[in-house]
């Protein structure tokens, strides 16, 4: 039975013709549709439950039945795990101060994964800059891949804290977890259990050891395509191998692979302050996959760098090579991995160290055409190149510059939600007293 609501009536209505739908009846796109109409719906009931939860824990109605506490009461009466069932009431509490975010739950226009991302960089001394940017975080996230609205989140996190004061330069942020925290513990049956957690700077130098180690085991035969290995077991016997060498530096593209590679614009790397909003549009210290990193930490990290740059429309770098050379350089390598950080196909994830530069026009010589400029390279990902190649899914430059795919049969794919925000985090006024 579906309760009235005046914000939820079409969705109700909605719901119940979603609900009797056989997906296997239906056609392609179709069922494309669907999915998509059944995720908001997801969305939506989530926030509905989560309200629901607020006058559960609200009401005290809980104590009624003689529970400890309300997410004790649900941990005992609905499939949650204890801790979940506290996080659903906390979030529930948090919500009611937050009521730009949980209108846009309501509507389905927030999933629940945003909505959680958004109210954990709502922390205490935040909490007031918050209010005042809720309706323009709500807007920035709710048009971003759930990846990309973290990463967009944290930015717009330490800019905050940067403006209203609060967080050390020379130290972490306030509240946040240890830089570095590793476990290793063995189970009864003599196996072992290794977890841990790590900042953007230590996670980043962990990981590209690894993927380096990965990629000299797959050059030398030690792994296949067809070793029955999944990734998770070839990075851990990638990790085995570097601890019992102590190390090793990888070769990417003919180059030294570092171990954390950082982009920075040239007024942040020259410490020039940020003078307004349009200044802060163009700042970029983030790791290559997007990841926010303080100035200071750059700042330290450059001591033993090794720099290059990045321009556009440089003079100095050719990243224009026309019909004389086929094959992309690594100064248009560069470019395409900071312009787009990874493969350009639509809902495609993979970071820019597993793409090739594909023609999107194809490279003839003969017929004058498919140069090897930066305006006709594009980055896929060796899965979707050979789509392109063998599946004959077709690309093309749109008018605005945006990169179009069409199927075999030239329907066009939908565009995706963005690899990354195409506005910045909006800086606070640097002139806010400090939030008590």
């Amino acid at each position: 039975m579906c309760t009235s609501h005046p914000d939820r009536d079409e969705v109700c209505l909605d719901a119940f013709a979603l609900l009797t739908v056989t997906p296997g009846e239906l056609a392609d796109e179709g069922v494309r549709r669907h999915v998509r109409d059944l995720h908001r719906l997801r969305a939506v009931l989530d926030a509905a439950i989560v309200e629901a939860t607020g006058v559960l824990d609200g009401r005290m109605i809980w104590a009624g039945d003689a529970a400890r506490s309300a997410g004790a009461w649900l941990a005992a009466r609905v499939d949650a795990m204890p801790g979940a069932a506290r996080h659903e009431v906390r979030l529930a509490r948090d919500l009611r101060d937050a009521p730009v975010v949980a209108e846009a739950a309501r509507t389905g226009r927030l999933g629940r994964v945003k909505v959680d991302a958004l109210m954990e960089v709502r922390t205490p001394e935040l909490i007031e800059v918050f209010a005042e940017q809720e309706a323009y975080l709500v807007e920035e996230v709710a048009a971003l891949r759930a990846d990309e609205a973290r990463r967009f989140l944290q930015s717009w996190q330490q800019f905050a804290r940067l403006a209203i004061d609060s967080v050390d330069p020379d130290g972490p942020p306030p509240g946040e977890a240890p830089r570095v925290a590793v476990n290793l513990a063995q189970t009864f049956q003599g196996r072992y259990v290794l977890d841990g957690e790590m900042d953007p700077e230590h996670g980043a130098i962990v990981r590209s050891v690894i993927d380096a180690e990965v990629d000299d085991m797959f050059r030398t035969g030690v792994f296949g395509p067809d070793d029955g290995l999944t990734p998770p077991e070839r990075r851990g016997q990638a990790l085995v191998q570097v601890l019992v060498r102590k190390g090793r530096v990888g070769i990417k593209n003919g180059e030294i692979r570092p171990s954390i590679e950082v982009i920075v614009d040239e007024r942040t790397l020259l410490d020039i302050p940020i003078e307004d909003d349009a200044d802060q549009q163009s700042r970029v210290c983030q790791t290559r996959d997007g990841t926010p990193i303080p100035v200071p930490t750059m700042q330290r990290l450059l001591c033993e760098a090794v720099l290059h740059r990045v321009l556009v429309n440089a003079k100095s770098e050719v990243l224009d090579l026309g019909l004389d050379v086929r094959l992309a350089n690594r100064a248009q390598r560069r470019a395409l991995a900071f312009l787009h950080r990874g493969c350009q196909f639509p809902g495609c994830s993979a970071p820019a160290s597993w793409c090739e530069a594909h023609h999107i026009e194809p490279y003839d010589p003969s017929n004058k055409t498919g140069p090897t400029d930066l305006a006709n390279l594009c980055l896929l990902c060796r899965f979707h190149h050979h789509r392109v190649h063998e599946g004959r899914f077709h690309l093309a430059r749109g008018p605005n510059g945006t990169l179009q795919v069409h199927r075999p049969d030239g329907t066009p794919i939908d565009r995706c939600r963005p690899r990354r925000p195409t506005i910045k985090p909006t800086r606070p006024d640097r002139s806010r007293p400090t939030t008590p």
